[in-house]
């Protein structure tokens, strides 16, 4: 089972930091946009300052059912493999299960404060 989750949690790592980067190179982008809309039109700088690391809602949920998903696989893995030493797997299965579960909570909580559309 380690020869199946090591590759697939590096491959997440990778998935996650490539998002984190692309993320970074946008914000350096429009940092330099509002730094030239300070100089020529200052009235549109309040709009793209709200632009500034702004993330959609629905990319944190995204994240959260993708951990929720990997749970839900290494359970599915360690019944069709008929390991003898189930608990382990569903040990093993907790921690992104967990993750999913805490994530999809934190975007349901932070959305209820803000008026639908935003």
């Amino acid at each position: 089972m380690v020869d199946i989750l090591v590759p697939l949690g590096v491959m997440g790592w990778m998935a996650v930091m490539v998002g984190m980067i692309v993320r970074l190179f946008s914000n350096i982008s429009l940092n330099r946009t509002i730094r030239e809309a300070l100089r020529s039109n200052p009235e549109s700088v309040p709009i793209l300052a709200e632009r500034l690391d702004s993330r959609a809602s629905w990319e944190n949920g995204l994240i959260g059912w993708v951990f929720i998903a990997f749970a839900v696989g290494i359970v599915l893995m360690g019944l069709l493999e008929r390991i003898p030493d189930w608990r382990q797997t569903i040990g093993v299965a907790i921690i992104p299960g967990l993750a999913g579960i805490v994530v999809l909570l934190f975007v349901h909580l932070s959305r209820r404060d803000k008026p639908i559309g935003v």
